[in-house]
Parts: structure tokens; sequence; C-alpha cells
């Protein structure tokens, strides 16, 4: 996209874009079956949700659900209001997500760099070809509203940099509040240090005074804890009294405590970041203008993306309660970074020592792919025999096809189209070979079947173990629970 294009022409491509980005999840998404047990359980809150019509305590097996707040399961239910129940119209739910996630990159671009609007189309293409934020647009998962309830809140924190301090504040607030209701008070993870330190990385427009900056974040804090509690109070009064304790105390202080047993080293994230930023990690032109303006000095936007995403890591690893979606609400404030400095060096060009890197990792994922059939592997990993080598092949294959186009890429986005490309050439490939066949061999649709035809016969059917995760009830469309007998049940 070139700057001197209309702001007309600008939105019309970005429309189209994002109605294609949309699709392309959507469709990869649909070759998926849904994984147990986080997927299967979450639709099951929602389906029970719509069969029963409690919109203020969530449910599952029949029973109150307090280890998530409500927000996912308003929107599955609002999508099934609109389309009808089914598995694509709880996934519209993530896929639409995706895209807000990445629109709301452009107003934050605005604020931060005003007079470098190339910036925030260019963060677009970041964050819509990093492979972990599209893989993570096909999965029934709370991490993309928490990442979209973030830029809220740092919208509105940058709109009171700004000199609009009434509306910013009040804007942060309602993302802190819809964060809470996506997954509680981690939202302040990704918005609270930043905004406590804010004398780091404030080079310019500072306040008049300190006390009225935090004056502001206290009235957003408040703004956020109301929305939160005005679903809170009215539920724990509905729920009884293990409920209430659950979401008023072990949801918040509870399980703090018990994330710091350091079960999980410290270091355990790091080898995973490259995976989270890949391809742009691998692109060294983002690396060559890192350095030069580490040299010459970060301006105030490059300040607060490094400390946002460089607080919440640190926090996050001091926590032993580790899993990789935990970092996909960073995902758009590095996305915004790295096309910082492309933006920066986009005349630097690329060289072949560039696409090499970019082009490694997919081709080791390839060739790993094609060989794991061939592998004597455990029995519990037997399945993997019946996966065909020709995926990994033709991901090996289809990887570099890019670089016949990349000067029809590099007219939309500068060097900084090719890597992208890539990207979603890799995403679409791995997709309709190996995930769907890895999806298709966690698939409980003939058993949930089965269990519900047998109840609808009249015969009794019940789960043996000490948890049920509601694997059955929404894929069976169970409309009443599954009784559960425990193992020393007599």
């Amino acid at each position: 996209m070139t700057n001197n294009s209309t702001p007309g022409s600008r939105a019309l491509v970005l429309s189209v874009a994002a109605l294609a980005w949309l699709l392309l999840t959507l469709t990869m998404a649909s070759r998926l079956s849904i994984f147990p047990i986080d997927e299967t359980r979450y639709l099951t809150v929602a389906w029970e949700m719509w069969l029963n019509g409690d919109y203020l305590v969530p449910h599952l097996n029949g029973e109150p659900y307090h280890h998530k707040p409500p927000l996912l399961f308003w929107l599955i239910n609002l999508s099934w209001s609109i389309f009808g129940v089914s598995q694509w119209s709880a996934l519209l739910v993530s896929a639409i997500a995706g895209v807000v996630g990445i629109a709301l990159l452009i107003p934050i671009s605005h604020l931060l760099w005003r007079q470098k609007p190339a910036t925030g189309m260019l963060a677009t293409w970041v964050l819509a070809t990093s492979l972990i934020w599209m893989m993570w647009s096909t999965f029934v998962v709370f991490d993309l509203l928490v990442a979209i309830c973030a830029e809220i809140s740092i919208l509105g924190m940058l709109l009171g940099w700004r000199g609009r301090p009434v509306a910013g504040w009040s804007l942060a607030g309602l993302g802190i509040g819809l964060g809470i209701l996506a997954k509680g008070p981690v939202i302040l993870v990704f918005v609270l240090p930043a905004a406590l330190l804010a004398p780091l990385w404030m080079k310019e427009g500072r306040p008049s005074t300190w006390r009225q900056w935090y004056g502001g974040l206290l009235y957003a804090i408040g703004v956020g804890a109301s929305i939160g509690l005005a679903w809170a109070l009215p539920a724990a009064a509905a729920g009884g009294e293990e409920y209430r304790n659950a979401i008023l105390w072990g949801q918040t202080a509870g399980r703090v405590v018990r994330s710091f047993a350091h079960a999980r080293p410290v270091w355990w994230y790091l080898p995973i970041v490259p995976l989270l930023l890949y391809p742009w990690i691998f692109w060294r032109p983002f690396w060559r203008t890192l350095r030069q303006h580490g040299q010459a000095g970060f301006d105030s936007g490059e300040r607060l993306l490094l400390l946002l995403a460089g607080s919440a890591l640190l926090i996050f690893s001091l926590i032993s309660g580790k899993q990789i979606h935990y970092l996909v609400p960073l995902l758009p404030m590095t996305a915004l970074f790295i096309a910082r400095q492309l933006e920066a060096g986009e005349k630097t060009g690329h060289g072949a020592g560039d696409i090499v890197l970019v082009l490694a990792p997919v081709l080791l994922a390839g060739a790993v792919l094609a060989m794991a059939p061939t592998l004597d592997l455990p029995e519990k990993y037997a399945w993997v025999a019946s996966m065909s080598s020709f995926w990994g092949v033709l991901i090996m294959v289809a990887a570099p096809l890019p670089l016949l186009l990349q000067k029809r890429f590099a007219r939309l986005q500068g060097h900084a189209a090719w890597p992208g490309v890539v990207s979603l050439v890799f995403f679409v490939t791995l997709y309709v070979g190996a995930l769907r066949v890895v999806s298709h061999r966690y698939d409980l649709t003939s058993m949930a079947n089965l269990i519900s035809s047998m109840r609808d016969n009249g015969q009794a059917v019940a789960f043996v173990g000490v948890t049920y995760n509601g694997e059955f009830n929404y894929i069976g469309g169970m409309r009443q629970p599954v009784d559960v007998v425990t193992p020393d049940h007599r």
C-alpha cells in the first residue's frame, strides 16, 4: 500500500483484505474437528447456556462453571442466535476477533506515530500473516478476546496521552472491564505495567502533573472493575456459595497464589518466542533496522511497545502456569513494533541470506512431516503412520513458490510482503494436510452420537472418572447432563 493512496481506496483495500482473511480462517477452521478437552468444554458451556437461557451463570454438565467468565459464551450464543447453532458459527467468533484485533492496530498506530500512516497498514499485514495469530483465529479460545480488550485499553490510554483524557481513560476502562469478562483480572498484565511506568516511555507530551495521569488510570481501573462486578456480583448471588467463592476469590487471588509454585522454569517461554513471532523474527531487515534504532534511541511509541511486551513476558515467566496461548495477546503490540522497524528500513531491501532464514523453519517442518509416517514411534503415536508424507513434501515445494512473484508482492507492502506470503502458504498447506489429519484423530463425533442415541433409547449411560469436561454434550446435541460415576462409587 503506497502512502499517496486515498483514504477511500485504503478503506476498500482493507475491507476486501479483511473479508478474504476472515473467509480463509473460517475455511481452514471448518476442515478441523473440535479438539478435546478445551474446545469441547467451552462449546458445551455455550451449548448449555443456549439450552437453559441462563446468561448469568455459565454451566458445564449441569453444574455452575466458574473457571472462566462469560464473554466468550455470550458471543457464541449471539452468533448462534443470528446464524443458527453450528460449529462454523461458533468459530465465527474467533475469526471475527482475529480481524478486529488486526484492524485496531491502525488507530493505535495513528496515535503513536501521527506522521507515519503507512506503519499502521504495515502492522495489519504483519499481524495478519503471523502464524500463531492465524492459527488461534481458527480455535474456540479466550485469548483473542483478551488481545482485543488489551488493544482497546491501550488505545484509550494513548487517547489520554494525546490530550483527550476523559474519552481516553473511559475507553481504557471499557477495555479493562471487557477483559475481566473475557478472562478475569489477567487483562491488567497487558495494560497496567506500561501505564504505571509511563515516565519511562513518554518522551514527549508529558502531562503537566503526573497526578493527572495516575488519576486517570485509577478512574479507568474503577470503570473496568465496575463492569466486571456488574456481572460477578449478581452471578455470585445466583450461583450458590461454592460458585461465589470461586469467582470472587478462587479465580483471582487464589489462582495467583497457586500460580507462583514454580512448576515450570522461568525460561520456559524463551524457546517458544520464535514460534510465536514467525515469520517476522526470522526476517533480517527487521533486525538491521532494530539495531539502528537501538543505537539512535527509540521513540516514545517504540519504548511503550517494548515495555508492554517485555513486562507481560516477564510476569508470565514468573508465573508457573505457562501455556503458549497466554502470550497471544502480546502479538498485536509486537506486530506494531515490528512494522515500525520495517517501515523505517523499507529501502534497505533484502538478499538471499534473508530469504533462506525465513524459509528454513518451513522447510524443516515439511521435512519432519514427510518423514514422520516412516518413523517407529511409541504405541500412543501409532496414528502418525496413517499420515501421508505427501503433505510434508508439498510444504517444502510450496513455501519457495512466492519467490516467483515477490516483485509483485513488493508493490503492496515493499520488501516486507514476501515473508507474510510464505507464512500464508505454510498456514494453508499445514492445515489442509497435517492438522486436518491430526484433528480427525481426536474427533469425538461418532462416540458422542452413539451416547446420545443410547440415551434417547432409554439406556443408562454414565461417564466413569474423576473429572468430566463435557466432551460429548455439545457434539452429541445432548439436552440433559451426562451422569458421572467416580471410580470409588459404590
